[in-house]
């Protein structure tokens, strides 16, 4: 299996804690609801956001925010929207955070529209396709064929912009990762270019018949939670649980609960 991470620096760890507990006397101010963390989510992710078997959300991302809520003191309210809904939503002060795979891009990372805060997983960008259809062995052998993705993602930009130019010809996009691979198996698109965890949670729990995820990734990622800009507070607050959680283990068990992989956190960026 595939170890992913990045190295957390104790410095920042240091400060990151010893400013939790006057955040924490800060951030409910600029709540959108009072006492209440109001998250943004796709539900429409596997195994990050999803919806299960009773309707109710669950994944990566919904465990993430859950414990947030209890860390925090604050009742944890989910909106869904479709991904690329999530960043304009945030941004328009819709939720308090994002909560649903963001990949921390360096345009994200410098955005004052939000605050994209430090790693809470390691994920890389790979192609998913049918596995009767072996001519697609790798990243040399996707051009002239039809990619899909999902609209509003990264995977689509670091994909292009690694291969040659013209290389991609025709492009679907989807609202999420569920169209994305209904289509991937329903013909209409040649492959998908989408992250390496979330395909590989979903073959593996039989969910996704029929096609397989390709372990040529072409760019680690990170990823994490976004929180908007009226909330400072609440942004330190959460980096410094992040930051806790990365220390301790935490986040590790969650990773592992979802995705059944180990996280080399000194790999991390």
């Amino acid at each position: 299996m595939q170890r992913l991470g990045f190295l957390a620096a104790a410095a920042a760890l240091l400060f990151g804690v010893a400013a939790a507990p006057a955040a924490a006397q800060d951030y409910r101010a600029s709540l959108i609801a009072p006492g209440t963390l109001t998250v943004g989510t796709s539900g429409s992710a596997p195994p990050f956001s999803m919806t299960g078997p009773t309707g109710a959300l669950q994944g990566f991302d919904i465990d993430v925010a859950n414990q947030l809520g209890e860390a925090l003191g604050l009742r944890v309210a989910f909106v869904q929207l479709d991904f690329a809904g999530l960043l304009p939503g945030l941004a328009a002060g819709r939720f308090d955070i994002i909560a649903s795979g963001v990949t921390r891009t360096p345009e994200r990372l410098a955005s004052t529209s939000f605050h994209l805060l430090s790693p809470y997983i390691v994920n890389g960008v790979a192609i998913t396709r049918r596995e009767a259809d072996t001519a697609i062995a790798g990243w040399s052998s996707v051009c002239g064929r039809t990619m899909g993705a999902v609209r509003g993602g990264t995977f689509q930009r670091y994909a292009t912009t690694a291969l040659p130019a013209g290389c991609i010809t025709q492009t679907r996009e989807y609202p999420g990762a569920t169209e994305l691979f209904l289509d991937l198996q329903n013909r209409r698109i040649d492959f998908a270019v989408h992250d390496f965890l979330g395909p590989n949670y979903l073959k593996k729990a039989g969910q996704l018949p029929g096609v397989t995820v390709l372990d040529d990734i072409q760019a680690t990622i990170t990823q994490s939670i976004a929180v908007g800009t009226r909330n400072k507070p609440l942004a330190d607050a959460i980096d410094a649980r992040l930051e806790a959680w990365r220390n301790d283990g935490t986040l590790s068990r969650i990773v592992d609960k979802w995705f059944g992989v180990a996280i080399d956190w000194s790999r991390a960026r």
